[in-house]
């Protein structure tokens, strides 16, 4: 019974020494993690991308289709029937206002005009011996009338032979290329017969139509940028030079003619070509990758880069563009041209004065040069 008594003692004692060790452990383990530093939060700027605004002349214009004309252009006919004697010039070259193009057998209208002249001659010497006898008082008046009469219809008759000769030289009206003729020596044509097509090349029209909304804004000497497939990338500046005073009903467009000076004379008439007439010009325009825009409480608003921070700008637009084929925007209002604005990572900056960092260096586009060019549109 004793030993039974005395184990019992020692099994609740070891009991109770096991839960003070415990306890202790429990305590010391506690206290080492009260003292252990705190972790730091996450955290630090937010890396964007930015680059500096750029100053550029925007241009507000509307696009549109048009078709070249040469300065002057006609295709020649005959204008009598004929056989042609000769031809006096070579297919493309150049001519002179007046030169002898093709030349008609004219033979039969030499002997019309020939004898057209000997009776007007004839004419002419009856009248003076009638006049002389007149004024002998020889002769009546009346006989006086008939030969003026018969003086004057002989002249008209020699003139009317003369004209008739000459139309068979086709002389070129102006100055300019000759086309490709369809026509050759021996050939009997009647009248009417197409024979070869003159250009003057000299300058050339573009005549495009704009819509009817735009007509209060026209203007003559508006300036006009026109574009060929022909020539990827090249300019061809152009000046309006008339605008139809009606408007077209069926299509409620406007027909408007603008004229170059192709000195190259690469253009050709009938070319397709897109036309951009300048409406307006802005020199000097503070414009930013459209990117950089973000609405901000139904504002318009941008971030710029101040001092590491990212600053959120109201802003005022204008104009949109293309420059170096990426989309741009003018800022009226709220930029500098020493500002730096954020282009990407807008997303990420939650509130005003966030610090950020910029992920590459601004391209300095544009730095030390003339403002750029751009055709725009009005920004909504």
């Amino acid at each position: 019974m004793l030993i039974l008594q005395s184990a019992r003692r020692w099994a609740v004692l070891a009991i109770v020494i096991a839960g003070l060790l415990a306890a202790s452990l429990a305590g010391i383990k506690m206290n080492s993690q009260s003292q252990a530093p705190a972790p730091k939060a996450a955290g630090g700027p937010v890396v964007i991308e930015a680059e500096p605004v750029r100053v550029a002349e925007l241009l507000d214009a509307v696009t549109a289709v048009g078709t070249l004309r040469s300065a002057e252009s006609v295709v020649l006919k005959s204008e009598i029937p004929g056989r042609i004697a000769r031809v006096m010039f070579a297919d493309g070259s150049q001519v002179a206002k007046g030169d002898a193009l093709i030349v008609f057998d004219a033979s039969v209208q030499q002997a019309l005009v020939n004898q057209a002249r000997a009776e007007r001659d004839l004419a002419a010497a009856k009248l003076k011996r009638t006049e002389e006898l007149f004024q002998k008082k020889f002769l009546s008046a009346a006989a006086l009338d008939d030969a003026k009469a018969t003086e004057e219809i002989a002249a008209a008759k020699l003139a009317l032979a003369q004209a008739n000769l000459d139309k068979m030289t086709i002389r070129a009206p102006f100055a300019g290329q000759i086309g490709i003729r369809q026509v050759s020596v021996g050939d009997y044509l009647k009248e009417g017969v197409e024979l070869v097509n003159l250009e003057d090349l000299s300058s050339m029209k573009a005549d495009f139509r704009v819509p009817e909304q735009i007509s209060g804004r026209l203007a003559m000497g508006q300036t006009v940028q026109l574009q060929s497939d022909a020539f990827p990338g090249a300019n061809f500046p152009a000046k309006v030079v008339a605008i139809d005073p009606a408007v077209d009903a069926a299509g409620r467009s406007l027909l408007l003619r603008a004229e170059l000076r192709d000195t190259s004379r690469r253009l050709k008439p009938g070319m397709f070509v897109r036309v951009r007439l300048v409406l307006e010009s802005r020199p000097n325009a503070i414009v930013i990758p459209e990117e950089a825009l973000v609405t901000a409480q139904n504002r318009l608003t941008v971030f710029k880069v101040v001092e590491g921070k990212a600053v959120a700008t109201p802003v005022v637009t204008g104009l949109r563009s293309q420059l170096d084929q990426r989309a741009v925007v003018e800022v009226i209002k709220g930029l500098a041209p020493d500002d730096v604005v954020v282009t990407a990572g807008q997303i990420k900056i939650r509130g005003n004065n966030v610090p950020v960092k910029v992920a590459e260096p601004p391209a300095a586009k544009g730095a030390g040069g003339p403002p750029e060019k751009s055709a725009a549109k009005k920004a909504p």
